[in-house]
């Protein structure tokens, strides 16, 4: 009787407890998404109890066929602020800092650190995105586009921090922020006199056995780089100086899924109790059934909850996410910006919706402020305008014109938009020898060509 029930329970819970998607499922999006032209490669990991299998399509580069495969290489983002703050978790268990320290405790005297009203940043605030620092610093420089943080150097953090003004009590709201977590990985340097990339490869990485995750390219991992595309455009590598904890890590989809295998407890390492508290310690976000960890996502909106982060560049998209109930894993990786989180989202709970179209690339907001102005008709003179939506990492371009209320402007290229609830298409022209620079604008609407220049 036991031996029933076991099986009859087995059959109830095995549709829960496997991956949403079928391999053929999987296979047609990855299919849909390279031969539509949204990108020239993907890897998918699927994690489980019983290992990691991978699935490939496409190739590394526009201009090479060499089929990518799960030691390519990819510019991970975002998902380097898991490190840092994986270090900080570390730190705290060891007793080489507290969560509550304040960080005029560790930088330099020299620096007027910003307060409101006598309560002080703590490196806890840094951590879960609480200190009310901005998502990039206004004193943020950029001269090339599509290499954004090749210039930005300590001494503008230093200025930036000794300038900025709290609006609210650090701790009492949630704002993502890169500045938040550049300084937790300065300050994380301070403290043990090493460079970002060797305190992490040297307390998390060799663990975990990720030999190919580093801020550094190796000539061997500039052999197996993916090149970083806008759909079918070949885009800059970004080199991150200063801005390594946030931004700067390198890796490839064999090492996320071996990081993944080890959250989850089915690779052996000594750091899995640091990895286990990362997620214990949560805060609710701005969204809704949406809590941040020690930067980890952890989103309840559909059970069972599942836990992830994204990563964007000018020119890849990752996501890596996993199930603590089910005890299932995924990574995506993508060498173009088109979007893909859905995808990973989807393929560990099937309640999450999968995107039907893709024409949406993910452009990240330091390459949209150039797109920020009023524009003049060249046939009527009526003007229009384009404004920054703040949202951190979700920054998005608004349009007004005319009457209508600003309305969302989605990219398909880094220079070339879409509106989603009118037939529009809106096309920059940009100056030949410098492209941070808009010449002019064409504006397709449902066939009529409007023409302006910005002013």
């Amino acid at each position: 009787m036991n031996i029933l029930k076991k099986i009859f329970l087995s059959c109830l819970l095995a549709p829960i407890l496997s991956f949403a998607m079928t391999d053929v499922e999987i296979e047609d999006i990855m299919k849909k998404c390279v031969d539509e032209g949204h990108t020239p490669g993907m890897v998918i990991g699927l994690i489980d109890e019983s290992g990691t299998k991978f699935f490939k399509y496409g190739q590394m580069s526009v201009d090479d066929p060499t089929p990518i495969d799960e030691n390519a290489v990819f510019e991970t983002g975002s998902i380097s602020k898991i490190f840092t703050s994986l270090l900080f978790t570390q730190m705290v268990k060891n007793g080489d800092v507290k969560f509550d320290d304040t960080i005029d405790m560790y930088l330099p005297k020299d620096i007027t650190l910003p307060e409101y009203k006598g309560k002080k940043i703590t490196l806890g605030h840094l951590a879960t995105h609480r200190s009310g620092f901005d998502y990039m610093p206004e004193n943020f420089i950029m001269s090339d586009m599509y290499n954004p943080f090749s210039e930005y150097s300590v001494e503008y953090v230093y200025d930036y921090l000794s300038n900025y003004k709290l609006t609210y009590e650090p701790g009492t709201k949630y704002r993502y922020s890169n500045v938040g977590i550049v300084v937790l990985s300065h300050i994380l340097s301070l403290i043990t006199n090493q460079e970002f990339e060797d305190l992490v490869s040297e307390r998390l990485l060799k663990s975990m056995g990720m030999d190919s995750t580093k801020v550094n390219l190796t000539d061997d991992m500039q052999n197996r780089f993916a090149a970083a595309h806008i759909r079918d455009r070949i885009v800059p590598h970004w080199t991150v100086k200063f801005f390594e904890g946030a931004g700067g890590l390198h890796s490839t989809p064999k090492d996320l899924a071996r990081f993944i295998e080890a959250n989850l407890g089915h690779y052996k390492t000594d750091v899995y109790p640091i990895l286990q508290d990362a997620i214990k310690t949560r805060h609710p976000q701005d969204l809704p059934y949406l809590d941040v960890g020690n930067e980890w996502n952890i989103s309840y909106q559909y059970k069972p909850e599942i836990v992830f982060h994204g990563g964007a560049t000018g020119g890849h998209q990752l996501f890596i996410g996993f199930c603590p109930e089910t005890k299932k894993g995924v990574v995506v990786c993508s060498n173009s910006c088109s979007f893909i989180y859905d995808i990973g989202k989807n393929i560990l709970n099937k309640k999450w919706y999968l995107k039907e179209f893709r024409q949406q690339s993910i452009i990240v907001p330091m390459m949209l402020y150039k797109f920020v102005g009023k524009y003049q008709n060249i046939d009527d003179g009526s003007t229009c305008s384009i404004q920054m939506k703040d949202q951190g990492h979700l920054s998005m371009l608004m349009l007004k014109w005319g009457y209508y209320p600003q309305i969302p402007m989605f990219p398909s290229t880094e220079k070339d938009f879409f509106l989603k609830v009118k037939p529009v298409e809106i096309n920059f022209d940009l100056d030949e020898e410098n492209e941070n620079i808009i010449e002019s604008m064409k504006v397709n609407y449902n066939g009529t060509i409007h023409r302006f220049k910005k002013i």
